[in-house]
């Protein structure tokens, strides 16, 4: 198959209907070609409806199982170490999908494409993620198809609280599953296992997208924040901000407690440069867990 005929095969897997002129003029052939390539097609097993007539035209049918598709052993071997790379991830969406896909993947593969990828599997090793359990990753996906609202129960620093949320995604940052969506106080990062219970709500949901997510958050009031570390300190960041060269980023204002709490971790590792108010925040915080562990009293009490 060529470009033009993959081509075809994305514009008809729209579900659309589409004439042999239109198709012909949207790959500038002549619709002999588009015929001929139909044929093509069909022959390799796409389940395309051919309507004749004036009126008639082209479509996929529906609800189908596609062909095969035919990879190059460069292709196999790479789809199988992103499949691998997929399955050290912990509560994967679609996990048990994503198994089923691998081993009949693997079942497939010809004697010596398989040997090949015997080879280059050790060759590959993947970072090791501490990612907390995250059960609710299925209940999640299901409020995505739901065209809802959604209520979680969320575990804060203060106790449970139900939050109404508008959805947008399920994202994947520094080996932690993220749920993101739009609140009465705005867009909301949660840790799914922080996420103790979902249920619908009776309001249909905006159809928000992480998309409409970047295009807003151009409106939010962003703070630099420069940072020394030392080089044990480089690898603890890893899990809180993503490694930048320069040290640098660039963090909504509303994120900056959130960041210090995190920063302190990483103990005498780090020395915040920019903001000022980040490198105070850490100064409190500091005297406060001296004051905490020089302290006879029972926490909690004055």
């Amino acid at each position: 198959m060529n470009t033009r005929q993959w081509r075809l095969v994305r514009l008809l897997n729209r579900g659309e209907h589409f004439s042999a002129r239109m198709l012909a003029e949207e790959c500038q052939v002549s619709i002999r070609t588009i015929q001929r390539d139909m044929t093509v097609l069909e022959a390799n097993g796409y389940p395309i409806y051919s309507e004749p007539g004036v009126a008639g035209g082209y479509r996929m049918l529906p609800h189908r199982n596609m062909p095969p598709l035919v990879l190059a052993d460069e292709e196999t071997i790479v789809l199988f170490i992103l499949l691998e790379w997929v399955g050290q991830i912990p509560d994967f969406p679609f996990g048990t999908i994503r198994q089923e896909v691998a081993e009949r993947y693997a079942n497939e593969l010809p004697k010596m494409t398989e040997q090949q990828i015997v080879k280059w599997k050790d060759r590959f090793r993947f970072q090791t993620v501490d990612t907390p359990p995250s059960p609710q990753n299925p209940a999640l996906l299901d409020l995505l198809e739901s065209g809802r609202m959604g209520n979680i129960l969320y575990e804060t620093t203060k106790g449970q609280r139900m939050i109404v949320v508008d959805p947008i995604g399920l994202s994947f940052e520094q080996n932690r599953w993220y749920f993101y969506g739009q609140t009465n106080r705005g867009y909301r990062q949660f840790r799914v296992d922080r996420i103790k219970d979902v249920t619908l709500h009776e309001l249909p949901a905006t159809e928000l997208t992480f998309s409409d997510l970047e295009q807003d958050m151009t409106h939010v009031p962003m703070t630099t924040v420069k940072l020394e570390v030392s080089p044990l300190g480089e690898r603890l960041l890893e899990g809180i901000l993503p490694i930048q060269s320069e040290r640098t980023w660039l963090v909504p204002e509303t994120e900056l407690p959130y960041l210090g709490r995190q920063l302190m971790r990483l103990g005498p590792e780090v020395r915040v440069l920019e903001p000022l108010e980040l490198r105070e925040q850490l100064i409190r915080q500091a005297a406060e867990m001296i004051a905490v562990q020089r302290s006879d009293k029972a926490l909690g009490q004055d």
